[in-house]
């Protein structure tokens, strides 16, 4: 689920709300408790286990409620306004917004903001491939098998600290970049 419960939006038990960044969780436990988690440790809660909560709901009036099963409400943010929506936010904290105003809020604000691990486009560094040199090869010949080109031979010999691309030795493990 998103982020936000908008009028009319609802959780029942079991399901919740996750911040934008992925850090935090809002959930309507099986007990009938509402939780913030920061990492699977409980930062806040409506105190309702036990009272039969089975679902959270914004209302058209602004208020947010928590009903039980007889549809009576246990605990609520005792808000109103039109437009209202409770957002689980970045920095932690769940806030009931009435237009761009926040009328209620968990005030579970860290002062320790979670940032996304970058996401890396990087192709993998190529694997190096080595080649043992048998009798009757040339960098020119290893280079046109490897390479697709003998006049890559250059390459080759630079990569092996060859000073003398004419002399490889039998047995020597060459590196082709």
């Amino acid at each position: 689920m998103s982020d936000t419960l908008n009028v009319g939006d609802r959780l029942g038990t079991g399901q919740s709300l996750t911040s934008a960044n992925g850090a935090y969780k809002l959930t309507l436990q099986d007990d009938g408790n509402l939780v913030l988690d920061d990492g699977g440790i409980a930062v806040w809660s409506t105190k309702t286990n036990g009272k039969g909560v089975v679902r959270a709901t914004v209302q058209e009036d602004g208020n947010f409620v928590l009903y039980n099963g007889s549809d009576e409400g246990v605990w609520s943010t005792k808000t109103e306004g039109a437009g209202a929506r409770l957002v689980l936010q970045d920095d932690r904290n769940v806030v009931l917004y009435v237009g761009d105003d926040g009328k209620w809020s968990s005030k579970t604000v860290t002062d320790t903001p979670v940032v996304a691990a970058p996401v890396v486009n990087e192709k993998p560094a190529p694997e190096k491939k080595t080649y043992t040199v048998v009798s009757g090869d040339t960098l020119w010949a290893i280079a046109e098998k490897f390479l697709g080109d003998g006049n890559r031979y250059p390459e080759i010999a630079k990569a092996n600290g060859i000073a003398n691309p004419d002399l490889i030795n039998v047995g020597q493990v060459l590196t082709i970049p």
